[in-house]
């Protein structure tokens, strides 16, 4: 391939480690989305219903164009310290789903996508002051629009 036998040798090694670091890369993955997967199978339904989750208060709140949104959410967290704290920021949690839904239109949150999507920034601001833990999901418990 090259002129010198000593380039050509450099050059197997440099491919080789290029090949191992890669295949190095792979398994890794391959292991932490396995132990992963087997974290998520092993907590059971009253875990997280127990330890896991706090439910809001039903709320009802002026939306972007004179409608008002009733809506109640369930909140999935990581970790019972997280729990813990989000219990005592409830305040911003309220805070955080009122101004979600002030910048929203009822278009905004018709189908399964909308409703997808306010879930989604809900969880994001939350996650944005969470310091124990994180959001693992927000289940929509009630949602009315007028």
């Amino acid at each position: 391939m090259f002129k010198s036998k000593g380039m050509n040798i450099l050059f197997t090694i440099m491919a080789i480690f290029i090949f191992v670091a890669v295949a190095g890369f792979f398994v890794v993955n391959m292991i932490h989305e396995h132990k992963t997967s087997a974290q998520k199978k092993d907590i059971s339904i009253d875990t997280i219903v127990n330890d896991l989750t706090i439910d809001t208060e039903e709320m009802t709140t002026n939306m972007k164009d004179n409608h008002f949104a009733n809506v109640q959410f369930k909140i999935q967290v990581s970790s019972k310290d997280a729990k813990e704290e989000l219990t005592k920021r409830e305040f911003q949690v309220k805070n955080a789903i009122i101004l979600t839904l002030s910048n929203l239109t009822p278009n905004d949150l018709q189908g399964s996508k909308g409703i997808d999507r306010l879930q989604q920034l809900i969880k994001d601001q939350i996650n944005a002051f969470l310091k124990s833990g994180r959001v693992v999901n927000v289940y929509t418990t009630k949602k009315l629009i007028q």
